[in-house]
């Protein structure tokens, strides 16, 4: 179980069916005890709901459509009849709350023996958040008789357990991680690369012919010619690099707004043929191309455009090697990233996210997707390749887009205020080490004995769960908390 990662996931979703002890009955208000700990009921409805969205996501996985469902009736008539790993679906969804239950009490059970406690502010987060669950799911609560309290005592566990990780991970911690280990981490999984894109489609989307093709050739080897004139002095060849994207974009945006396309009175299509003008200059070289009709080029352009630190998609190569790309540009963040001793300022850039974990081979009975990269698989190959010299840019043909690309030196950016930040470095810690975090904590738990209470257990008939008002309260929770945060209310 990955309770931190719930955690980190919104404190909304960490509280929402939490019965009151109160409403259980004097000999149900304790689900179990664990070495000592008990549990109550409202914590163990908690992980029933959780381990019935996880039997609803492994049989999913296997092949069961949920899509139709809109009641828990209907999320019922499916589950009722179903084997999860040859158990039935209720007996497993009990087993798995019961193991969440088990690294419940690990976590608390560790928490006071290393003599950590939450401090005042902490305490007053948690009670803060209790009551902003309420005012989302305040319905939902009501009819499952749910109680403050019983929202406190997950959100308390939550603030435990990340003052856990601290104490094992954190900076300083006691399994005492050195930085420099983290650092190489990043680079050994990051790469550094500069790209423009030049699509070889007209203004319908087909691809050029081979005249048309030979134009963008012909474009893209004057952009490199530009480049090479540069080598040399880093500071300068990146900043002609950004202002021949830019270029390229107006050229290519020229050519969408110069195709018109109207119909004439049989209704048949007329293109206006394109006459627009690129012009690249420098102080020595001019050079014009004037596509016809048939290879107009016609495109939308497309960037990445998140932050320094975010990830999109992760691409999977063939063999072990993924890819995820993150874009900064000027268009899109007011971050500037400055490299030590250049002394300029650069936005254009694509971080290349490496992924070399081995790669599962599917069941025979699952259908496989294909990889997608961005820009393409030719320039993560490129890129990956050790042997590829840095500064150095080069033209890279796909079927369907020229790329002129350059890569360059990450580790001229691994610093404080770029990078390599506090936050980024929190980031690779967690990327590293939460995995086995969680591991130690379900190990920890497994070795709990636990005493059932039956009369609890039997009472709390697992298949009977509003799950589907769970999911319609935690819809409304999480939309109605983004309006908030961007101040829509």
């Amino acid at each position: 179980m990955k309770l931190f990662k719930r955690a980190l996931a919104g404190f909304l979703t960490a509280c929402t069916v939490l019965t009151t002890c109160t409403a259980c009955g004097e000999n149900t208000t304790t689900a179990m005890t664990i070495d000592g700990i008990d549990i109550p009921a409202g914590v163990y409805i908690y992980y029933i709901v959780n381990a019935y969205s996880d039997a609803m996501n492994t049989m999913s996985e296997d092949g069961a459509d949920f899509s139709e469902c809109k009641e828990t009736k209907d999320i019922k008539k499916i589950m009722k009849n179903a084997d999860i790993d040859g158990i039935h679906a209720d007996e497993w969804i009990k087993n798995k709350a019961i193991g969440y239950c088990q690294t419940y009490a690990a976590v608390k059970k560790d928490f006071k023996e290393k003599k950590i406690a939450l401090t005042g502010e902490e305490i007053a987060q948690v009670d803060e958040a209790a009551i902003k669950a309420f005012e989302y799911y305040g319905d939902f609560f009501e009819e499952s008789g749910i109680s403050e309290e019983s929202a406190k005592s997950v959100l308390s566990l939550n603030m435990e357990e990340q003052k856990l990780w601290d104490y094992y991970y954190g900076e300083g911690g006691e399994l005492d991680i050195p930085e420099k280990e983290l650092y190489d981490y990043y680079v050994d999984n990051h790469l550094r690369i500069k790209y423009l894109e030049m699509p070889l489609k007209d203004g319908e989307g087909n691809l050029l012919k081979s005249d048309g093709k030979s134009e963008i050739e012909k474009m893209a080897q004057d952009y490199l010619d530009r480049l090479a004139k540069k080598a040399g002095d880093e500071k300068e060849l990146n900043a002609e690099f950004d202002y021949l994207i830019d270029e390229h974009n107006n050229y290519v945006t020229s050519l969408s707004e110069a195709a018109v396309t109207t119909t004439d009175e049989n209704g048949s299509t007329i293109t206006t043929e394109t006459t627009a003008k690129s012009t690249t200059t420098d102080e020595e070289t001019t050079t014009t191309v004037v596509p016809d009709s048939t290879d107009t080029t016609e495109t939308t352009v497309v960037g990445e455009t998140t932050t320094a630190n975010a990830e999109t998609t992760t691409a999977p190569s063939e063999e072990t090697t993924s890819v995820t790309t993150v874009t900064t540009t000027a268009e899109t963040t007011d971050t500037t990233f400055t490299t030590p001793g250049v002394g300029y300022d650069t936005f254009k850039e694509n971080i290349l996210i490496v992924s070399t974990a081995p790669k599962e081979e599917p069941k025979p009975d699952e259908t496989t997707t294909q990889a997608s990269y961005t820009p393409c698989k030719k320039v993560y190959e490129w890129a990956l390749d050790e042997s590829t010299p840095l500064l150095k840019p080069e033209l890279i043909k796909d079927d369907e887009t020229y790329y002129i690309v350059m890569k360059m030196d990450i580790e001229d950016r691994m610093t404080e205020y770029d990078l390599w930040g506090e936050g980024m470095i929190e980031n690779m810690r967690q990327e590293i080490y939460m995995d086995e975090f969680n591991d130690m904590l379900e190990e920890m738990g497994a070795k709990l004995p636990v005493d059932r209470n039956e009369k609890a257990i039997k009472r709390y008939k697992v298949l009977d769960m509003d799950v589907a008002g769970y999911q319609q309260a935690m819809m409304q929770s999480y939309y109605g908390s983004y309006a908030a945060q961007q101040g829509g209310y």
